[in-house]
């Protein structure tokens, strides 16, 4: 699966999430907030705005294997070339 956010989507807010499931487990996650149109919105208890989500793994390994991934991630974004898209 690909999954494209354009730029002009991007927001700087983090959300951070804890669902509990039917079974008793805990998961955690974070999103990343996306731009949406103020006309979409309601009361807080019902945030419908866009989102990217990434659910957490539960060991203390892999969660730091993720959080590497997202300094490279941010390393490449800020040695990345000049480009003239749109902010």
């Amino acid at each position: 699966m690909r999954i494209n956010v354009y730029s002009q989507e991007l927001t700087n807010e983090l959300v951070p999430v804890m669902k509990k499931s039917n079974t008793g487990l805990v998961y955690s996650a974070v999103q990343i907030i996306l731009h949406s149109s103020e006309r979409l919105h309601h009361p807080p208890e019902d945030d419908d705005r866009s989102a990217v989500t990434f659910w957490l793994p539960k060991s203390n390994h892999r969660r730091e294997e993720l959080a590497q991934t997202f300094e490279r991630m941010a390393a490449m974004v800020r040695n990345a070339p000049s480009e003239t898209g749109l902010d």
